[in-house]
């Protein structure tokens, strides 16, 4: 999250608690401690204990991935560890998204990590996959399809399918900025967020966009190719009181249909 003197445990409790926008004293508050104890730490003057660094990370909001960099920068080890997505520990919590993705068949669903890169799909997100990119088999998907907005954005996306994607467009890049604001800014996400506005496809006042329809409960997005419409409502999934890094920045997507044309052209 931040470089030279800032990676000290004190430059970076400063920025994160400056970055959520709260004082010194609201943090203490939330931390049942002092001001002047805030204070001690945010200047160096005190040093923190382990539990201290749990404390201030919560009240803090900070991503798991984020409170180890903290817990290094104040001398103690890692309390968080990263597993892989196919670790043998996570072989519950894989079993689960495989009957979420399984539960909502036929319609699309996929797991990504916190780059918006596929882990999981399932045959319903393939079948819509392969449609969007013209193509008959799953090998022949473009790179770009690995990527939720770089398949939508990307000039070899699909973007020139979406009739609506001024709006949808504006709607994702706003929820990855925000995301990678909340996870400090890490410059992968920055990356990302960089060559997608760099696309011809984005809209060029996507930071003022704003919904066109306001009669309609939610934004959906709607699909026009080689004369068939489809309309999906989406939801996103996270999983409750995750300990691992792996686990916290994973989101499972579920696409349902808005009419019966788009419920048809899966169930046939």
């Amino acid at each position: 999250m931040a470089n030279g003197s800032e990676n000290t445990f004190a430059g970076l409790l400063k920025t994160w608690r400056q970055s959520r926008g709260i004082s010194q004293l609201e943090l203490a508050l939330r931390c049942d401690s002092s001001q002047k104890h805030i204070s001690f730490l945010e200047s160096g003057r005190s040093r923190p204990s382990r539990t201290m660094v749990f404390v201030v990370s919560e009240a803090l909001e900070v991503p798991l991935r984020d409170r180890n960099e903290l817990l290094l920068a104040a001398g103690f080890a890692p309390g968080y560890r990263e597993s892989a997505p196919t670790d043998e520990m996570l072989s519950a919590v894989n079993s689960a998204l495989e009957q979420l993705l399984k539960g909502n068949e036929p319609f699309p669903a996929m797991v990504f990590d916190r780059f918006h890169n596929v882990l999981q799909a399932n045959m319903g997100a393939f079948k819509l996959q392969t449609f969007l990119f013209g193509v008959d088999r799953l090998e022949d998907l473009p790179p770009v399809s690995a990527n939720i907005v770089k398949g939508m954005l990307h000039p070899d996306g699909y973007g020139h399918t979406i009739r609506n994607l001024n709006e949808v467009a504006a709607t994702m890049l706003r929820r990855l900025q925000a995301e990678a604001h909340a996870a400090g800014n890490p410059q992968e996400a920055l990356d990302l967020l960089e060559e997608c506005l760099s696309y011809p496809a984005v809209p060029e006042n996507w930071r003022q966009l704003v919904p066109q329809d306001w009669q309609k409960p939610l934004l959906t997005v709607d699909i026009e190719k080689d004369g068939t419409q489809l309309s999906f409502l989406t939801t996103m999934t996270t999983l409750g009181t995750p300990f691992d890094i792996t686990l916290q920045e994973i989101r499972l997507e579920s696409f349902f249909p808005a009419d019966d044309a788009t419920r048809l052209f899966f169930v046939q």
